[in-house]
């Protein structure tokens, strides 16, 4: 199968040499794929390492440009000028191991199957806190390994668009990538929006444990601040979510925002108690769903006030 390998990028130029190398490793027939790397208006030598690997690699790597600010914008650019029938989108700080193309391929075998993921495994870059390795090994750092081996499911097993294969027909037909990030605010659900298009259309999932990557989790993802923002922006993106499926009212979100409030104020004080009596460190989930359901509140709001707003929450196709 032809296959085209689209990394977003963005000020990770320390970071992404090493992605790009694995990715040339792969045991892959290299006339089969292409590599697209998308440099989102970064500030760093961002634009000179690609480059070094487009000359080192006769143009399998190439270089892009995209100047808007949100990975959904770079992925679903690339795929433009994408040749592969299958578009496989990574990150620019994972590390694939050298037979991942050819095990996440492996699925599409079955036609039904539409999108692909496989295990996404953490290399610390620093050693974790005990409390990150207990409460975080999971979709808070965007990490997936499932004791089943093998699905196919009508079911979305947990893709994560730093591991994901999609059939491009697929793809292009659903609009791509819902927003993420826009103008540095969060603002949907990126990859859990494509999958749940994919699957409002008959798509099937797959998962194949042998196709792996490691995904680099640096100190700066090992702390309670981190925690606090990365549970903030699912509050946006599960309002985002919730509002495209329902169509609220604004009476409803009101009534929602009062019970997000009490839900609010009451893991605020279960985080400060717990912390202070040390009792169970528990208390990071607590003080971190304090954040998530401030800003439930918050992008209720935004959905209640702003009809702008909510025609963009309300878009389906992100590609053109």
């Amino acid at each position: 199968m032809n296959i085209s390998i689209i990394i977003p990028t963005y000020n990770r130029a320390e970071l992404l040499g090493a992605t790009l190398a694995t990715l040339v490793e792969q045991e892959y027939d290299k006339d089969q794929c292409e590599v697209l790397v998308v440099d989102n208006a970064s500030i760093d030598a961002t634009r000179q390492v690609v480059e070094q690997w487009e000359k080192k690699t006769n143009g399998l790597i190439k270089y892009l440009y995209e100047p808007r600010p949100g990975s959904h914008y770079a992925r679903n650019g690339a795929v433009k000028q994408a040749k592969g029938e299958i578009l496989y989108f990574t990150d620019d700080d994972v590390l694939a191991q050298p037979d991942m193309l050819r095990e996440i391929l492996k699925p599409f075998e079955d036609k039904t199957v539409v999108t692909v993921t496989g295990a996404v495994r953490p290399k610390w870059l620093v050693e974790p806190p005990q409390w990150v390795k207990k409460y975080l090994s999971n979709y808070l750092l965007s990490l997936n390994e499932l004791e089943q081996k093998w699905i196919v499911s009508d079911d979305d097993p947990g893709i994560f668009s730093c591991h994901q294969a999609v059939r491009k027909e697929w793809f292009i037909r659903v609009g791509g990538y819902n927003p993420d990030i826009v103008n540095g605010e969060w603002v949907g659900d990126n990859e859990t929006g494509l999958n749940i298009k994919l699957k409002n259309l008959g798509g099937r999932f797959a998962y194949n444990g042998a196709a792996i990557i490691f995904h680099q989790i640096p100190a700066s993802r090992m702390t309670q601040a981190y925690l606090n923002k990365r549970l903030a922006n699912q509050g946006n993106s599960d309002a985002y979510t919730e509002y495209r499926k329902h169509h609220y009212t604004n009476e409803e979100m009101k009534a929602q925002n009062k019970i997000f409030w009490k839900k609010a104020m009451s893991r605020l004080f279960k985080a400060y108690k717990l912390r202070f009596l040390k009792q169970r460190d528990t208390w990071h989930l607590k003080r971190a769903e304090y954040e998530y359901f401030m800003n439930r509140i918050r992008y209720n709001e935004k959905l209640m006030t702003n009809p702008q707003w909510r025609e963009i929450v309300l878009e389906d196709n992100w590609i053109d």
